[in-house]
């Protein structure tokens, strides 16, 4: 009687971490829109890698330049829709754990990190939607609010170690696309052998372009957080631009750009094979 109480309470626990339909859906799209941003940045960089115009850009940037083409609007509006379905996704990840990754220091660390990645997706929602209404530049306010977390005596120590976060997530992610850690997420009995190969280099070569980016961006905010100038701060699409002005800076840019391209494209294969199960 006790084993059939277990049984049933394990079964009852796992039924209620599974994502509802509508939530699968929403999970599937978010992974769209983030694969169609993740393109256009892309695509904007290896253009400036190229001498053909464009920008060096991060997401408000790619924002614009989705609006500025015709259904421009209606676009965004989407990719904002999309990118709140994969923030939801995110949050239902690291709270109701659908994926087992369970609750000792590695599973909750995890769970950390969807959430955290839950939140920054939203934050991308809300940016694409107020790009649609014209919105101001928003590098001032940025400026000012990172002058303002610079104010010492804590402010330095923190932003330092927000740094060294973003860089351990960068150094992470490239682990993670060494040992090719995406593959038990991914229903590969529905791929074919060149599937399966071309979804597991997309994959890897994409989030080792993504994690060079994130770590670049890191070691901007810990220089700005040793010299206590918020202006040595970074966001991708800066830090996409610093590399430009390096030694061998346009291949190292045109390298991480492909790299992006092809990461937006693991994203659509992961929107059609990520294994999410319906409640």
């Amino acid at each position: 009687m006790a084993r059939n109480g277990s049984s049933v309470e394990r079964h009852t626990g796992r039924a209620a971490r599974k994502a509802s339909p509508w939530i699968e859906r929403l999970a599937r799209v978010g992974y769209v829109a983030k694969g169609a941003l993740y393109v256009v940045i892309g695509f904007l960089a290896l253009r400036e890698a190229l001498g053909l115009g464009g920008e060096t850009t991060g997401p408000s940037s790619a924002f614009r330049s989705i609006g500025s083409q015709p259904f421009g609007s209606l676009m965004v509006a989407l990719l904002a829709a999309g990118l709140a379905g994969y923030a939801l996704w995110k949050l239902v990840q690291g709270i109701m754990d659908p994926d087992e990754k369970g609750s000792d220091a590695h599973g909750i660390l995890r769970r950390v990190g969807y959430v955290g990645s839950g939140v920054i997706h939203g934050g991308l929602a809300l940016l694409a939607a107020q790009s649609i209404f014209g919105a101001e530049d928003s590098s001032e306010d940025a400026m000012t609010a990172s002058a303002m977390a610079l104010q010492p005596p804590f402010g330095p120590i923190l932003v330092g170690l927000v740094g060294l976060i973003v860089i351990g997530v960068g150094l992470y992610q490239l682990y993670a696309a060494y040992e090719a850690k995406f593959l038990p997420e991914l229903k590969l009995d529905r791929m074919g052998d060149m599937q399966e190969r071309w979804v597991t280099f997309a994959g890897r070569v994409g989030t080792t372009a993504r994690a060079l980016a994130i770590g670049v961006a890191g070691a901007f905010l810990v220089l700005a957080a040793y010299q206590s100038d918020p202006s040595e701060t970074r966001g991708l699409g800066e830090a996409l631009e610093s590399l430009q002005h390096q030694p061998f800076g346009s291949y190292m840019l045109g390298t991480i750009a492909v790299g992006l391209l092809l990461y937006g494209a693991f994203m659509f294969a992961v929107a059609l094979y990520r294994r999410i199960e319906p409640a």
